[in-house]
């Protein structure tokens, strides 16, 4: 991909480049708000932002996989098909949140051109920052909401998806994550997500219903866990076991 370069009345100059997973990823978890960056599914395309003539990265987007590749979440004739995730997304203070729409666009129309597989973007807004009005102003098409649940460590901060409290494929996470619910470290809250698609081919069709977008709402909701201790007691000394 050849340097895009912009000039915006309110940003000034800026150019759009490809960076490598290893700079977005280090973008993303000093800078993002979750901190977090999935080593499987994260940095297929980088798109960063810079000022002309330096290197310092001002923003980054972040495409891969969704968390579930093989999953039929759209029809297509194509049978290479592939909808992306827009993962992560980071913009400097420096240049401010109209950057974002600014990014996404460019990003967007490189995409196709990268790979002609690429026939969607997928992207889910976290109601702890808002309802996604960034993807509105990018033409993204909106596809309902549901909750997800998180757990914050209050001991060390740490937010973790509830996913990784109860899933039992990493034995290091359950430990980690089950340990501490045990010791009364965990408090859950839930949020609503948003999901969002922008179509980058008119033979592409999700399988899911388009709904007006959503009136604004930001917000967490505490919520209790009621989980069996003695049955993850004993999954914990069985891992341990096995150590």
């Amino acid at each position: 991909m050849e340097t895009i370069k912009l000039n915006s009345k309110n940003l000034g100059e800026l150019e759009i480049r490809l960076v490598t997973k290893d700079v977005a990823k280090h973008l993303i978890i000093n800078n993002h708000y979750s901190g977090k960056w999935n080593n499987s599914g994260f940095g297929l395309y980088n798109f960063g932002f810079f000022r002309p003539g330096s290197d310092d990265c001002l923003g980054v987007a972040v495409y891969g996989y969704t968390m579930h590749p093989k999953a039929k979440l759209f029809t297509h004739p194509n049978p290479d098909a592939v909808m992306l995730e827009l993962n992560r997304m980071w913009i400097s203070d420096e240049l401010g949140k109209n950057a974002e729409s600014m990014l996404i666009a460019h990003s967007l129309k490189q995409l196709r051109k990268l790979d002609n597989n690429i026939v969607g973007v997928q992207s889910f807004a976290d109601g702890r920052l808002g309802c996604g009005t960034i993807y509105k102003a990018a033409n993204f098409k909106y596809y309902g909401s549901h909750e997800t649940v998180f757990a914050k460590n209050k001991r060390t901060g740490e937010i973790n998806h509830k996913m990784n409290i109860t899933r039992m494929d990493s034995k290091s996470i359950y430990i980690r994550n089950n340990v501490a619910f045990l010791l009364g470290d965990l408090e859950f809250f839930k949020v609503d997500t948003y999901r969002y698609i922008f179509p980058l081919c008119k033979h592409f069709q999700p399988r899911f219903k388009q709904q007006p977008y959503p009136q604004y709402k930001k917000g967490i909701t505490a919520i209790q866990m009621d989980r069996n201790k003695a049955q993850i007691k004993e999954r914990l000394i069985n891992f341990l076991n096995e150590l």
